[in-house]
């Protein structure tokens, strides 16, 4: 298997060299083209912190906004639970005192029907006496 570059190695050699240095240019102003690239990227770069530290500052205020909304969580949990057990012995309150009550209804020998209707005629009474 032979080289692509194995006979003209010696010619690659002269060309490359031909091209080693580079003769100054009067026209050339390459000074001032790193001066500008230099101000440029200056320039870019202090942009560049400045928008860095104006992300920092957001990020700082979104992580203390997360902690008050995971504060504000706990609380508003805490009050949940509270209100649930609160809730609770209401509710069991509500049915014992709702079963004494069907006990004591059933002790008298009167029905509920009855008292609604002891009730009707009382507002009944109230209501005429008004009229008048």
């Amino acid at each position: 298997m032979s080289s692509r570059y194995s006979s003209n190695l010696h010619q690659r050699d002269n060309r490359s060299s031909l091209f080693e240095t580079r003769s100054a240019s009067p026209y050339d102003d390459a000074p001032s083209k790193k001066d500008y690239k230099a101000s440029l990227l200056s320039q870019l770069e202090s942009q560049n912190e400045d928008e860095l530290s104006s992300m920092s500052e957001k990020v700082l205020m979104l992580k203390n906004l997360g902690s008050r909304m995971g504060d504000e969580i706990k609380n508003s949990q805490l009050n949940i639970d509270d209100l649930h057990s609160t809730m609770t012995n209401t509710q069991t309150r509500l049915k014992n005192t709702f079963k004494r009550m069907m006990v004591m209804a059933k002790k008298t020998g009167i029905s509920w029907k009855l008292w609604l209707l002891f009730f009707f005629l009382v507002w009944l009474w109230f209501f005429f006496v008004w009229l008048r």
